[in-house]
């Protein structure tokens, strides 16, 4: 098969070129992981908020029945109701955008849900209808209720947490590890470049300084010396010529010689 300089020449530059896509598919590749864990992050701080709303519709909730059991007032109660409406609708807000998370939490959740939801419900009753409610029976109930809502809230937030902190290591990872491809593949493609130019260079210039050699000696008279082909290429094929040349040259010369 015949390989010419331009062949070379295009083969080096096509192993460049694969060698600088393989670090562009990876970049591209990590733009994909880089976009999946930013929408993660983005999820998980919706979620974080949406327990900090949580957290705080249950402690209005929580003190407006206070006030109401206090005060007993229209006004008191009605502030209640809507803080505890603002909590059922906060609540379903994040139980459609939370991303399940462990099942143990979900039902810890849902159940101190109900348990201050009946609590709730209970005591307005007692106060649209009227009836006494013992002020430090419900105190004692309210705390329990609050307590065990936000530490079940917290611990959720501590997951939220732990899943956003693991998906920015896993970005990071994702960084070094495409910033360390594209640079050894950049290095690689750089010494690759380097090394065919020199190569190429190299199969040109040895054999035409030989080729001018041999020139200066035909031109001297000197036909002996044959001209070995190195290659293939254009410079094979000048080697061929000249060589024919010195040849004609020689057989020429040699027959003059025998017509004297």
């Amino acid at each position: 098969m015949k390989l010419t300089i331009a062949f070379k020449m295009s083969l080096g530059l096509l192993v460049m070129l694969l060698l600088m896509i393989v670090p562009g598919a990876a970049g591209v590749t990590a733009a994909r992981t880089m976009r999946g864990l930013t929408s993660a992050l983005a999820d998980k701080h919706d979620e974080s908020r949406a327990i900090w709303t949580i957290k705080v519709a249950v402690i209005k909730t929580s003190a407006a029945l206070g006030d109401a059991v206090e005060i007993g007032t229209e006004g008191e109660i009605a502030t209640a109701h809507f803080w505890h409406s603002e909590l059922e609708a906060r609540t379903e807000h994040y139980k459609n955008i939370s991303a399940g998370g462990k099942a143990e939490l979900a039902q810890r959740l849902e159940t101190s849900h109900l348990e201050f939801n009946d609590l709730y419900e209970e005591v307005r009753g007692k106060l649209q209808a009227r009836k006494p409610v013992n002020r430090e029976e419900f105190d004692e109930r309210m705390d329990k209720a609050v307590k065990d809502y936000t530490t079940v809230l917290d611990d959720l937030q501590s997951e939220v947490d732990k899943s956003m902190e693991s998906a920015l290591e896993e970005a990071g990872r994702t960084q070094t590890r495409t910033l360390s491809l594209v640079a050894g593949f950049t290095t690689a493609a750089a010494i690759l470049g380097a090394a065919l130019a020199w190569g190429i260079t190299r199969s040109v210039t040895r054999p035409v300084r030989r080729l001018v050699e041999v020139a200066d000696n035909i031109s001297m008279g000197d036909l002996d010396l044959p001209i070995e082909v190195t290659s293939r290429d254009e410079i094979g094929e000048l080697q061929e010529s000249i060589e024919r040349m010195r040849v004609s040259l020689k057989t020429a010369l040699e027959r003059l010689k025998k017509q004297r």
